[in-house]
């Protein structure tokens, strides 16, 4: 008795009956596909860098569920008994290579990424199309990291920082394992910048324009730039409350100020290169808001300072210049704050409708002068 589905081949089966030959595919078309699989294997291996050895046999990119499990305890273990520096450098040098690759200065510039052609990217999968081009580096930002094209440039990238470890002489070296996880942590970021930056659909359902566009992009930089300075005073002030500092209450003062303040008090910037060189980010001037620069600066050098506010992936933080020729904000002044927190010059030119419109708080807001130390 045989299984349901197969047919018996022996006895009284007359061969090359039509039935037989819709059961199986023709020979040559078997053929072609073995040759065709076994054609983008080689051609994959090769493009990859890889290569054969007697007797040696190549790792599959393929682990089993507990295998990729200890490798991954085995890296996680490495990186939590590491010094804090070793971690930084790394990151730091896959940063730079990726700008190099990219041709980006800073993370911002990535949103203008032109991504690699659909049909490019389908005819080098499931046909064969040539391998992405390296030195005009596109991802498929559509997809993870993990598929074939994306694979192919992280796994060129890869062999780019191993070459420049080796060719510089890097105090620091890691296995693969450990930067191929570091590159894909960076094009997860990037890539995630990217897909933000993508016109979104309206509470209407229509496509946004490029006016509402940018107005979600500051209105997302001003939330992530005032829950960063909050966490910032956060852990500093939690820090010296458990070894009471002088300056405790200088820093519960700042807290204040920018809980007050909120996340429509903080100001947007532009990015502009300085003596052509330095690329920095000049800081829009709010005319509503009382000058504030000096107090800003100095919670945001502290993220800089303090290594264990913030983890050090990504970007380093760009200077950000205040000056009189800066541009100006457009964004509306917050309202109900207490008095001491608006521009009083501005304030005198109003008009009393206008006054009445601020709703200003009559909460008193001592002004504290702080000197950075």
């Amino acid at each position: 008795m045989l299984p349901e589905g197969c047919k018996e081949t022996g006895g009284g089966a007359t061969p090359g009956t039509q039935d037989d030959q819709l059961d199986l595919p023709p020979v040559t078309a078997v053929v072609e596909a073995v040759t065709k699989s076994v054609e983008m294997a080689l051609r994959t291996l090769l493009e990859s860098g890889g290569h054969f050895s007697i007797g040696a046999i190549p790792r599959s990119p393929r682990q089993t569920p507990q295998r990729r499990r200890q490798e991954n305890h085995k890296l996680q273990l490495e990186k939590a008994m590491e010094p804090n520096h070793h971690h930084n450098f790394i990151l730091a040098e896959v940063c730079r290579l990726f700008k190099e690759k990219l041709g980006i200065v800073q993370d911002i510039d990535f949103i203008t990424h032109v991504p690699a052609n659909a049909g490019d990217v389908r005819a080098y999968e499931y046909e064969d199309g040539p391998s992405p081009d390296t030195d005009n580096v596109a991802f498929d930002l559509t997809r993870n990291h993990s598929l074939p094209w994306n694979s192919f440039i992280l796994s060129f990238l890869l062999r780019k920082f191993q070459a420049h470890c080796t060719q510089e002489a890097w105090p620091i070296r890691k296995d693969d394992d450990y930067i191929e996880e570091v590159l894909h942590e960076r094009y997860k970021r990037l890539q995630t910048l990217w897909r933000n930056a993508r016109p979104k659909l309206t509470a209407k359902g229509l496509i946004e324009t490029p006016a509402e566009q940018e107005a979600r992009l500051v209105e997302e930089n001003l939330i992530q730039k005032y829950h960063r300075r909050k966490t910032v005073l956060d852990h500093i002030i939690t820090m010296k409350s458990e070894a009471p500092d002088d300056d405790l209450h200088s820093w519960q003062w700042l807290q204040h100020l920018i809980k007050s303040l909120g996340e429509h008090g903080m100001s947007s910037e532009e990015s502009s290169v300085e003596n052509g060189i330095e690329n920095v980010l000049r800081v829009k001037k709010m005319e509503w808001q009382k000058n504030i620069d000096k107090e800003l600066e100095i919670i945001d050098l502290q993220r800089i300072l303090d290594k264990d506010i913030f983890c050090s992936q990504g970007a380093k933080p760009l200077p950000r210049k205040h000056a009189p020729d800066n541009p100006t904000s457009s964004q509306a002044p917050v309202t109900a704050l207490p008095t001491a927190l608006y521009n009083e010059e501005w304030i005198s030119q109003l008009t009393e409708r206008q006054r009445e419109s601020l709703k200003i708080s009559k909460e008193p807001f001592p002004w504290m002068k702080i000197i950075a130390t």
